[in-house]
């Protein structure tokens, strides 16, 4: 008698003959259910905001879990703080240690890093000195990279308080000028974005400043690092955000800026 007829029999007198073919079958798809627990998924592009401030938050996780957060108001026209920092997940919590960049300054301050991860769904936490950020996955973490959409004219903000016009090439070649008062011309900067080797939807950036005169003291003639994320949003021009640190990360310079 065929093995499907003899177990059928078996069910009708034993539920347990029953459950103990079904937890087995040659015929079930098995697995990839997430059903045994493991750790969330951090990477992503989040957004949300402060819980702690009525600022926005913008912020990267890469797949390595390295984390690329900023504060930011595009009513205020102002950027507040950055953090850099690297993690590691236990289940769906988030800890790390990092550093925190302020706007205008050179303060930087050692950033604990703790949160709560639901994968490509929310993540909850604190960036360090009691900054806490509610956000919530973005979708476009995920589409294609295509370094044309970062080419154009964008003007922002950025963290010297000063009001910023930055130009892309469409070969991911970048100029951005910075406007800082009191200073008798523009601060400039010159740089490359390119495409990420992860293969996500962000780039990373490297770039250098100009002379003493017109940047901050921090800045003239230094070279950073770091990401730039290119975002739609609905009825809005896209958005583009820059985080960057020396490599010493004793300095950062980070910005928003929309599509002209």
């Amino acid at each position: 008698m065929h093995r499907r007829t003899v177990l059928a029999l078996l069910c009708a007198l034993s539920l347990t003959a029953c459950n103990g073919y079904f937890g087995s079958s040659d015929d079930d798809s098995g697995g990839g259910g997430g059903g045994g627990g493991g750790n969330s998924d951090a990477q992503g592009i989040w957004t949300g905001n402060l819980t702690s401030d009525t600022l926005s938050l913008s912020m990267l996780v890469t797949p390595s879990n390295e984390l690329w957060a900023m504060s930011w108001s595009e009513g205020f026209s102002q950027v507040r703080r950055m953090t850099r920092g690297t993690g590691s997940l236990n289940g769906k919590a988030f800890t790390g240690t990092g550093k925190t960049f302020g706007t205008g300054d050179t303060t930087v301050e050692t950033a604990n890093l703790t949160g709560t991860v639901t994968s490509a769904s929310s993540f909850d936490g604190n960036l360090g000195q009691n900054v806490t950020f509610t956000s919530s996955f973005n979708s476009q973490y995920n589409d294609a990279f295509d370094l044309a959409n970062y080419a154009g004219t964008w003007t922002g903000r950025d963290s010297t308080s000063s009001a910023v016009t930055i130009t892309v090439q469409s070969n991911g070649d970048f100029s951005a000028r910075s406007s800082i008062s009191g200073r008798p011309d523009t601060c400039n900067i010159n740089g490359a974005l390119a495409r990420a080797s992860s293969g996500k939807n962000y780039a990373t950036t490297t770039f250098s400043f100009g002379s003493a005169t017109n940047c901050l003291s921090q800045h003239a003639g230094a070279s950073m690092q770091g990401v730039a994320i290119r975002l739609t949003e609905k009825d809005k021009q896209p958005l583009l955000l820059i985080m960057a640190t020396n490599s010493g990360q004793s300095a950062g310079w980070f910005a928003y800026a929309r599509k002209q």
